[in-house]
């Protein structure tokens, strides 16, 4: 292990400690010895971990009213109080967050309720309409609706887009949140162990039918303390950008757990927009922003951004796609004393694996070298030998952990595929330099990061085949200035069809099956696709093209 020999310089253990403490048992220690500190600020709204706590123990007792330890309890709304309120809550109990994605169609809200086995969805009055769609079609027994104008004072609120309420108190199965924060707190005593599992995370597949990775209370932890030293976390002190979404893998931590674990406050944000971003920093002096590509593309280019003290910035981290490198030039010019880490990391590795250090050498163009008790391995993806250290010796990256998830929930398949003897096949291609630090050349063989979100093609080829013009259809990603990459579809249609469909039509009708991010933002005609000899449609083929015709 190589790159071990660089961690005394650079402040990082050769391992991490066991934990001693659940998610709420620490939350509990650091609402005690912080009790006055501000843990949480929405839209000028704060709340200290005194008031957080307490919220999180009155929603703890009030889901004990519905729910059982086990039951698993999905989260369907962007970054809010609620969520991390929620969260805690569910977590105390013993029951399982299921963190579900606000831009799932109805399609793919279903599925994964079913898959999960849900029975209770906390959701925003503004998603109520996707959940009474699907709920009859679900195992859901309760709806608890919240709003974003909840945490907010009067004069706030006309910003923020809400539902009538008329609605949602005629049906029976709507709970309020609002009515939930009534209770009285529960016992600061938690019947839950580091082996019980805390929540599931969603991510796709080969099948493009998502999976349900399963953290435990003991990933969360373990994760939390790599977080706080990788991102030379100082507690008590750090102010958080909580920009990305809890419902995605980055955000468990960056919004969450690691804020908590280090008694930081976090500015919660549901939707980006980069003026406001920017205004966010400078007000309340942000210190650590976590954050992907597209965002600091907006960012940069924001004509607010040079007027705007940015000096409180003390990290900026960037996951989840490659960072250009005129991108992180200029993001150093406007931050100068901001040290700018790449990394590197998977779910199902509960998000890091690979970082840059704060304090040490940081190789642009790397993803950094395995965070500590994380071990690397490249392997031929043919032979599964190991491959030594070199740029010309490119293959799968292989990682083990104890912190890597314990499987897929309720597809043991898929879990003996990614998971074997202990070392989690990542499907992502790279090599190790000499030093230890990990390249990536590829990230998955057909996968699409538009900004920073997974599109698997099969997916999206699924949709479009319902079409009832489309005979064969292929679906790549191609580079995109502001998202990374975006879908691109290339459709050979029923003879009867030629001539008779657009470009415009296809997307319109992907529009209506599909969360926005997955939607092919072009479309190609074509009279035949590319087939191997036993007539599998060869999307490689296809991306070599692209590639070609870009001048790449």
């Amino acid at each position: 292990m190589i790159w071990k020999k660089w961690y005394k310089y650079i402040g990082w253990p050769e391992d991490i400690e066991e934990p001693d403490k659940t998610p709420p048992e620490m939350l509990a220690e650091v609402a005690k010895e912080y009790a006055d500190k501000d843990a949480i600020i929405y839209y000028g709204h704060t709340l200290t971990y005194r008031e957080f706590f307490d919220q999180v123990l009155r929603v703890a007792n009030a889901f004990s009213d519905y729910l059982e330890k086990g039951d698993r309890i999905s989260f369907f709304m962007p970054n809010c109080p609620q969520f991390n309120i929620g969260y805690f809550a569910a977590l105390s109990n013993g029951m399982i967050a299921v963190h579900t994605n606000v831009m799932y169609t109805e399609r793919e809200l279903e599925y994964q309720l079913n898959h999960s086995g849900a029975k209770a969805i906390v959701t925003l009055d503004i998603l109520y309409d996707r959940v009474k769609a699907v709920f009859d079609k679900t195992p859901l027994e309760h709806i608890i609706v919240t709003s974003l104008k909840d945490y907010l004072p009067p004069t706030s609120r006309r910003f923020l887009p809400y539902k009538n309420e008329e609605e949602l108190k005629s049906d029976e199965r709507v709970i309020f949140f609002t009515e939930l924060l009534k209770k009285n707190p529960k016992p600061a005593k938690f019947d839950v162990s580091l082996e019980d599992v805390a929540s599931l995370t969603y991510t796709g597949g080969t099948t493009g039918r998502p999976k349900g990775a399963v953290y435990t209370h003991r990933n969360l932890m373990i994760d939390a303390k790599i977080f706080s030293i990788v991102l030379d976390a100082r507690k008590g002190k750090d102010v958080f950008s909580g920009l990305m979404p809890m419902f995605h893998g980055n955000g468990i931590w960056t919004s969450n757990m690691n804020v908590f674990y280090n008694a930081g406050t976090v500015v919660l944000f549901p939707y980006f927009e980069a003026g406001e971003f920017l205004r966010a920093v400078e007000r309340y002096r942000i210190t650590q922003i976590h954050c992907v590509p597209t965002h600091l593309v907006a960012i940069v280019n924001h004509p607010e951004v040079k007027r705007r003290d940015l000096s409180s910035v003390r990290v900026i981290s960037v996951g989840s796609a490659p960072v250009p490198i005129e991108l992180l030039r200029k993001v150093k010019e406007l931050m100068p004393d901001a040290t700018v880490i790449e990394q590197w990391g998977l779910t199902e590795a509960a998000i890091i694996g690979t970082s840059n250090p704060v304090h040490g050498v940081i190789k642009v163009g790397s993803a950094g070298m395995p965070v500590p008790s994380v071990e690397i391995k490249i392997v031929d993806p043919e032979t599964g030998k190991d491959l030594p250290p070199g740029e010309e010796n490119v293959g799968e990256i292989v990682l083990r952990s104890k912190k890597i998830i314990r499987e897929y929930w309720n597809d043991p398949e898929r879990t003996k595929e990614a998971i074997r003897d202990g070392w989690l096949y990542t499907g992502d291609i790279g090599y190790m330099d000499e030093d230890g630090y990990i390249y990536i050349v590829d990230r998955k063989k057909d996968m699409i990061i538009v900004s920073g979100y997974n599109v698997y093609p099969s997916e999206v080829e699924e949709v479009l085949y319902r079409h009832p013009a489309v005979l064969e259809c292929a679906v790549i990603g191609v580079p995109d200035e502001y998202r990374g990459e975006v879908p691109k579809a290339f459709i050979v249609l029923k003879p009867e069809y030629k001539g008779k469909v657009t470009e415009e039509e296809i997307i319109e009708f992907a529009r209506k099956h599909l969360a926005a991010y997955k939607i092919p933002r072009i479309v190609e005609f074509r009279d035949e696709l590319p087939k191997s000899a036993v007539g599998k449609i060869l999307r490689r083929v296809l991306r070599e093209e692209e590639r070609k015709k870009r001048g790449g």
